[in-house]
């Protein structure tokens, strides 16, 4: 199988952060667990909560101070096709529907069992956030769709004004009465580095560090939902075969879960997946760069007056594309992810202000300033500025040129006010990068994880960002489908995974 496609062996976990004082209850390392959950966030949370109130014992363990994981972060958008908010205003939706949107969205990449999962069992998840407390914003649910990017045939996306806070508000006090039973005890400050097994290959406990203190635990069911690895910028090239540029995610999204799974014979998939976007100018060139500006390069906004050219100096696709995808599809095809906006003095000048919010007086501030603004008084001087071939530039702005004065574009451009001419010139640096991890590991219809004989792990699950957003996403943008999948998934892992005397897993929609 293709490396980047399937990848197994061990991964090694990055090295142990210093650790904050021990904050909860604290377990016991000789307990005997229901479950045990790496990862006390997105999927982990409603795993616990779910598994607490049908009588399990419940251990969560997480390397932050504080649970939530990427809640505390992220923008809080979550999708469900029968939701509350959709009855209120007599929007009719169905889960079947939701599942042919989410295929199509995800140009057919994501795995269908994933979805049909989701779309199957989000409308509980969603409705029992929304029934707690979460407030969506007035006029949602939305479709998602924007120029370019077209989402939802049926409106069923939203979220809170607060963002991925509001439901970790919810999920907190739905958590409060489970930890006060003392049905779930949380282990923070935490790092899970290893996994125990039986002779016959079985999970049955997590090795873990706290202060440099060795710790076991053991259970019967073992759930990964430790969130992805973009926060580890060596795992991320290893896995996505580009740079990580930003640094700008959640802190602990070190890879901690794919290591564990791999040690015990667990396969990933998904590294070709990864999602650059459409690029973004960044505070740097090298991680952990933070995204500083985007300028607009959707032509239904702002149609272009520059050119785009990579580091080679060539153009790569017309810039007026309409469609987001192709545009992103292209970008990854571009050395290094990078590619620079160049325009010249009279373009400067006419043109509308290609980053919104910026004033003239701030743009031109910038150019040789800041890492990613240029400007010379020749092509040859912006190329050497801006890493670019400078022959290639040169031979890119004279057919482009040429193009502009007959009409006629060899990339098929449309919208071409002006030739590129007049000094000073300008260029300004666009880097993909993504805080999202593509990379995940491989499970089965139960969640169950997978070897590369597709035999599972005995007693080892995983849900959340862990099995990366390729398996929920392809490499495309489907309206809540990072947090929605996590929450649902985690829900379903604590809802149905035996305790006591019962032995069957209820299965998901086949």
């Amino acid at each position: 199988m293709e490396r980047r496609r399937l990848l197994s062996g061990a991964l090694s976990l990055a090295p142990l952060v210093s650790l904050a004082p021990l904050l909860g209850r604290g377990a016991a390392p000789s307990t005997g667990w229901d479950f045990i959950v790496v990862g006390a966030g997105t999927a982990g949370l409603p795993a616990a909560i779910f598994a607490s109130r049908r009588g399990a014992k419940v251990l969560l363990i997480d390397a932050a101070d504080d649970i939530g994981g990427t809640m505390h972060m992220a923008n809080g958008q979550v999708s469900a096709a029968g939701t509350r908010t959709q009855a209120a205003k007599g929007i009719v939706d169905t889960p079947d529907q939701h599942f042919e949107d989410a295929v199509r969205l995800s140009m057919g990449l994501a795995d269908r069992n994933i979805l049909r999962t989701t779309c199957d069992r989000a409308p509980e998840t969603i409705n029992w956030l929304l029934d707690n407390g979460l407030t969506p914003i007035a006029d949602h649910p939305v479709t998602g769709s924007q120029p370019g990017r077209p989402a939802y045939t049926i409106p069923r996306y939203l979220w809170s004004a607060e963002e991925g806070p509001a439901i970790l508000a919810v999920v907190r006090r739905q958590l409060e009465p489970e930890l006060a039973s003392g049905r779930v005890v949380t282990q923070l400050n935490t790092r899970a580095g290893g996994l125990i097994q039986d002779a016959n290959g079985a999970i049955r406990g997590v090795r873990a560090k706290y202060r440099g203190e060795s710790l076991e635990f053991f259970g019967r069911h073992i759930l990964i939902t430790s969130g992805g690895y973009s926060m580890n910028p060596e795992l991320f090239e290893r896995l996505n075969g580009f740079p990580a540029y930003a640094g700008g995610a959640y802190p602990h999204s070190q890879g901690d879960g794919l290591g564990l799974a791999t040690s015990v014979g667990g396969w990933l998939r998904g590294g070709e997946l990864h999602r650059a976007g459409t690029g973004n100018i960044l505070t740097a060139d090298q991680f952990p760069a933070r995204v500083y500006g985007r300028f607009n390069t959707t032509p239904q906004q702002r149609p272009p007056w520059e050119i785009w050219v990579n580091d080679d100096g060539q153009r790569f696709i017309r810039e007026d594309e309409p469609e987001n995808y192709r545009r992103a599809m292209v970008l990854l095809k571009q050395p290094r992810l990078r590619y620079s906006v160049v325009f010249d003095q009279e373009i400067l000048e006419r043109a509308p202000i290609g980053i919104p919010g910026w004033s003239m007086r701030r743009l031109v501030s910038h150019f040789n300033a800041h890492p990613m603004f240029h400007r010379a008084d020749s092509l040859d001087a912006l190329a050497e500025r801006a890493q670019i071939n400078a022959a290639g530039l040169a031979a890119t702005v004279k057919t482009y040129n040429a193009s502009v004065r007959r009409g006629a574009d060899d990339l098929g451009r449309e919208h071409k006010p002006l030739p590129i001419r007049r000094g000073p010139f300008y260029a300004i640096t666009h880097l993909g990068s993504s805080a999202t991890s593509s990379a995940g590991i491989m499970v089965d219809k139960q969640m169950r994880v997978l070897r590369g004989d597709g035999k599972p792990v005995p007693n080892l699950y995983a849900a959340g960002e862990v099995l990366g957003s390729g398996a929920t996403l392809g490499n495309n943008f489907i309206p809540g489908f990072m947090l929605t999948p996590a929450l649902t998934l985690g829900r379903l892992l604590g809802e149905s995974l035996p305790i006591g005397r019962q032995q069957a897993l209820r299965g998901s929609r086949s």
